[in-house]
């Protein structure tokens, strides 16, 4: 990965007992951060103990690895040259370390923090954490919001063990596996005038009124994105954060959301096919390359993947 072996020989003549770990470790959280604050709350030590240790980096590779702009700690080409071997490097350490972990899943106690979206979160960690209560009663779950662009981040710092998110982050130390896909249905309550119709059109549907879920203050969703497309711009009458607000108002309201069926079927609210058509929500599971082999993370993800599974199927 280096265009010429002048650092690669430098990291492999260090004598490791004069090396500290830890400062290999200190450069992947500064290189994904680009802020020694954000990585000293990290790795668990003080801003001037960042700034030591980056010191200490400097004299080892003689280079600056980090020239600090205004926007953060950027890497300069030495830093981008030896990251990979960096995380290749602790990565390796990471599997020997878990080829002798024993991992009971009865008797284990720790908590695994997962990134989800609360329209997600409602259905799989009911199911979750009944599983969890039979097989493994001293784990215990967290989760999280975390944003789509920090995602990556987050998973290679630790601060979350797994993301379920659409497809569409692109970092190669990112590993990733399909989980959940499901159609996307409009849905009314069960009086609404709109089911007197024998066929529902999209001119029947653009003169309803809608409910948009985002956390996101603008900006167009997958629905309103696939009709701008199309042509079409449908009347958005509620902009919410969250999908649990959305039953309760179209129980009381002539409102319509789209969104997937199984939505509906949980709520035991009426729901009909779209007259456009739209892909379907598809759902990936994230976790970083580092605990890909970690015994207690590989059981989590396939607890978790059988989970949806189960899901998918009631569905």
């Amino acid at each position: 990965s280096f265009s010429n072996g002048t650092h690669q020989n430098q990291i492999y003549k260090m004598n490791l007992k004069e090396t500290d770990l830890n400062l290999f470790i200190a450069f992947d959280v500064i290189y994904t951060e680009k802020n020694l604050t954000k990585a000293g709350q990290i790795l668990g030590i003080t801003q001037p103990a960042v700034s030591n240790a980056l010191s200490r980096l400097r004299e080892l590779f003689g280079d600056d690895l980090f020239i600090r702009t205004s926007k953060g700690m950027i890497p300069t080409p030495v830093a981008n040259q030896i990251i990979k071997d960096v995380r290749s490097a602790l990565s390796l350490i990471q599997n020997t370390i878990s080829d002798t972990e024993k991992f009971d899943p009865s008797t284990a106690e720790m908590i695994f923090k997962i990134s989800i979206g609360d329209s997600s979160e409602y259905r799989v960690l009911p199911l979750l954490l009944k599983e969890l209560a039979e097989i493994a009663p001293k784990i215990k779950v967290e989760t999280y919001l975390t944003q789509r662009k920090d995602a990556h981040k987050e998973l290679a710092s630790g601060s979350i063990d797994f993301s379920i998110d659409p497809p569409i982050h692109n970092d190669p130390h990112l590993k990733h596996e399909k989980i959940y896909e499901e159609d996307y249905v409009m849905i009314v309550r069960k009086d609404h005038p709109i089911l007197l119709e024998e066929e529902i059109t999209i001119e029947h549907y653009l003169n309803l009124s809608h409910i948009h879920i985002s956390n996101r203050k603008t900006g167009l969703g997958h629905v309103d994105a696939t009709l701008y497309r199309l042509g079409f711009t449908r009347d958005i009458s509620l902009r919410a954060q969250h999908f649990l607000v959305a039953p309760y108002v179209v129980e009381q309201s002539d409102l319509a959301i789209t969104t997937t069926k199984g939505f509906a079927i949980d709520r035991n609210l009426a729901w009909r096919e779209l007259p456009f058509e739209i892909d379907p929500l598809v759902l990936h599971l994230y976790w970083h390359e580092a605990n890909d082999s970690v015994p207690s993370s590989k059981w989590m993800k396939d607890l978790m993947l059988q989970t949806y599974g189960k899901l998918q199927k009631v569905t």
